[in-house]
């Protein structure tokens, strides 16, 4: 059975979905503008990216595509942004490695322990949390480009 992996991958769904959104919504102004330390393109770049976090094989390494880990986890900054292009390409590529993961999962799987995961975060995780966990960390990342959506004049998309 997968209805409960169906309903937990129409969250994550809805996620990426709203990414991409936030891609196309945003202005040339809005895409380099901060919220704290962050840049707007920043955080959904970092969202793709920590696909690797969540549906990672056990080593644990991570693509960062177009740029370093420290950009993706914001130690660090380039000196111009990436393009909504390269980040969108970057985003195809990352939704797809979740979903094949994900599609990997049936209920039962749900309550097994994810060893990549639980290796990372030094305690047991299981794949339910992983999915479950992919999705919170997508919509944290909507809701603060949304605020800086909201604050420079756009709706936001969530």
């Amino acid at each position: 059975m997968k209805d409960l992996v169906n309903g937990l991958k129409s969250n994550c769904e809805r996620g990426f979905n709203f990414l991409f959104q936030q891609i196309d919504e945003a202005s040339d102004a809005v895409w380099t503008a901060k919220s704290g330390k962050m840049f707007y393109w920043q955080h959904i770049y970092h969202a793709f990216a920590c696909v690797d976090f969540f549906a990672a094989l056990p080593d644990g390494a991570m693509d960062p595509g177009p740029g370093t880990i420290d950009i993706v986890m914001f130690r660090d900054c380039p000196a111009s942004p990436f393009s909504k292009e390269t980040i969108r390409e970057y985003g195809l590529k990352k939704k797809a490695q979740a979903y094949a993961w994900i599609d990997g999962l049936d209920d039962a799987d749900l309550t097994k322990r994810n060893e990549a995961n639980s290796k990372r975060r030094e305690m047991d995780v299981s794949n339910g949390m992983v999915v479950s966990g992919l999705a919170g960390h997508l919509f944290y990342h909507i809701g603060c480009n949304d605020s800086i959506l909201r604050e420079n004049g756009h709706a936001g998309v969530y």
